[in-house]
């Protein structure tokens, strides 16, 4: 029996922006694991965390409290998995949820520990992002037909092959 033959590629990933999508963000996702890893956070926990950072910032100056509903909205995120992932903040003793006026409101709020955390998180995920998404911005134009997103896609991709980020 013949043995089947898989190409060495999927294709020709720099003609289809969804898949040059999917392998840049698998990309940049790897990079916030290995930034991450070592405060113990995913990256949903780390955005989380900083958003909830800078709305107590916030709501220094407004007095209003924060509910989860306002995080997700925040983040635009799934309610759902926003709660989720706080009550795993939370069992991590990174912040408290107590109930608001409206009893079905929970208001969550970050410990010294879970501030601490997040001041850590943030300057690390910014920099992964400011690395990964510096596009060179003069001389840069697109084919006829092509847009400035294509272009920009087939040059991280470019770069993260390059750089072996993708291969990961």
């Amino acid at each position: 029996m013949k043995a089947r033959q898989i190409p060495d590629s999927p294709g020709e990933p720099e003609e289809s922006p969804g898949f040059l999508l999917w392998q840049l963000a698998n990309a940049w996702q790897r990079q916030m694991r290995v930034v991450l890893a070592p405060l113990g956070l995913t990256y949903v926990q780390a955005m989380l965390l900083t958003a909830l950072l800078r709305l107590e910032q916030r709501e220094a100056i407004t007095g209003m409290p924060i509910t989860q509903g306002d995080l997700a909205r925040f983040c635009q995120a799934d309610a759902t998995m926003t709660s989720q992932v706080l009550r795993t903040l939370e069992a991590k003793g990174l912040l408290e949820r107590s109930r608001g006026a409206d009893a079905r409101a929970r208001l969550p709020r970050l410990t010294l520990a879970g501030r601490s955390l997040a001041e850590r998180a943030l300057p690390l995920a910014e920099t992964v992002d400011r690395e990964f998404f510096d596009l060179p911005k003069q001389g840069r134009k697109p084919p006829p037909g092509d847009s400035g997103l294509m272009v920009d896609l087939r040059t991280l991709w470019t770069r993260q092959r390059g750089s072996g980020g993708l291969d990961a």
